[in-house]
């Protein structure tokens, strides 16, 4: 299987995975995001993607799925206030890409003033 095959499967794989997120439930779109992302980091764990594949992916599966862009946007949001345990390494790195993009700070460079 080329790359390009394991790319449109992994493709499917993590739409498929999407589970509701409700209306207006921060908590399910979070929960949403969180398991999507440890489904594409399992994926990077076994070899299957690369890092940079697997956030092309999720940016395309943002544009293309109206309910992960709402889940990814409310993770992106609300990062500083997610437990960083419970998101996996290429989640916080796409959500933290996505705060940029919205020419916010990444949550690592937040400075509180006194």
């Amino acid at each position: 299987m080329d790359e390009a095959d394991k790319s449109v499967e992994a493709y499917e794989k993590l739409s498929n995975s999407i589970p509701s997120i409700g209306f207006l439930s921060r908590k399910k779109r979070a929960i949403a995001f969180i398991k999507v992302t440890k489904l594409a980091q399992k994926m990077i764990d076994e070899q299957d993607l690369s890092e940079e594949n697997t956030l092309y992916l999720l940016s395309t599966l943002v544009r293309k799925n109206p309910s992960f862009q709402k889940a990814s946007m409310t993770a992106a949001l609300n990062l500083a206030n997610i437990d960083r345990k419970l998101i996996p390494s290429i989640g916080f790195k796409y959500a933290n890409n996505m705060r940029c993009s919205m020419q916010m700070y990444p949550v690592d460079d937040v400075t509180v003033k006194p």
